[in-house]
């Protein structure tokens, strides 16, 4: 059986780190897959378009919204074509959505706030039942959620404390360091590298060039895309590209 976890493409890695844990809950049961290029034919209609019996395979559709993800046209597209075919929708809702704000349709829909402290235990109640599963496996919820948090950080600042929503970032007003502007020039000479090759680049720790990363995605300077093996892979964007002519480095 099959469950697709579908999300816009900035927070990917929210998606890998609930399809680990999903998968390791139920190895003998489902699959979960992860839309990995969510700017082509949303994950579950290019799916059912291969293959019409694949329907039978499919038992949820797990909807990642945020307060970014539904900005997004194809949050709800992927949420109407699931309707329409009867797969089980949840959506699961963070950083800025809480289930009581989601918009119609998607509101219709049993959903789950990912700050609550038994998310997990829900979730995974919840699925159990839709794969006929009687007994859930020891799982350590504790340690999903930091791991969910710390990527949600990563995403965006502030979002796995679940601070106020609209919070200003300070960062955002501050002019790029040094180090910003040579990670702009590093990316705009390649075709987007991971966090590891960068720090290996700088010859710097891993951690130090996360947080610099961090803020250049969360300021539209720089994006991120899966890169295979739960990798993210960060690529110049046009504000990145617009800042450096501007500045005269390119």
């Amino acid at each position: 059986m099959k469950i697709f976890i579908t999300h816009i493409q900035e927070e990917f890695q929210v998606a890998m780190v609930l399809k680990k844990w999903i998968e390791s809950a139920f190895p003998e049961h489902c699959e979960v897959m992860v839309s990995t290029d969510p700017e082509s034919i949303p994950a579950v209609a290019q799916y059912l378009e291969k293959d019409e019996q694949a329907l039978e395979e499919i038992k949820a559709l797990i909807l990642l919204c945020s307060s970014h993800s539904l900005q997004k046209p194809w949050i709800p597209f992927e949420a109407g074509c699931a309707w329409i075919r009867k797969i089980f929708i949840i959506p699961v809702c963070y950083s800025g959505i809480s289930r009581e704000e989601l918009p119609q349709p998607l509101s219709i829909f049993p959903g789950f706030d990912l700050e609550q402290r038994d998310f997990g235990q829900k979730l995974f109640m919840t699925l159990a039942k839709e794969l006929g599963v009687s007994e859930l496996p020891a799982i350590q919820y504790r340690q999903m959620r930091q791991e969910i948090n710390q990527v949600i950080e990563t995403i965006h600042p502030g979002a796995a404390d679940f601070s106020r929503p609209g919070a200003p970032q300070e960062a955002a007003e501050l002019p790029l360091e040094s180090l910003h502007v040579q990670i702009l020039l590093v990316l705009n000479d390649g075709f987007g590298y991971t966090s590891a090759v960068l720090a290996e680049h700088f010859q710097t720790e891993e951690k130090k060039i996360l947080p610099l990363l961090k803020r250049l995605v969360e300021e539209n300077y720089v994006y991120a895309s899966p890169a295979g093996m739960g990798h993210v892979r960060y690529n110049m964007a046009k504000r990145g590209k617009s800042y450096l002519q501007e500045q005269g480095l390119i």
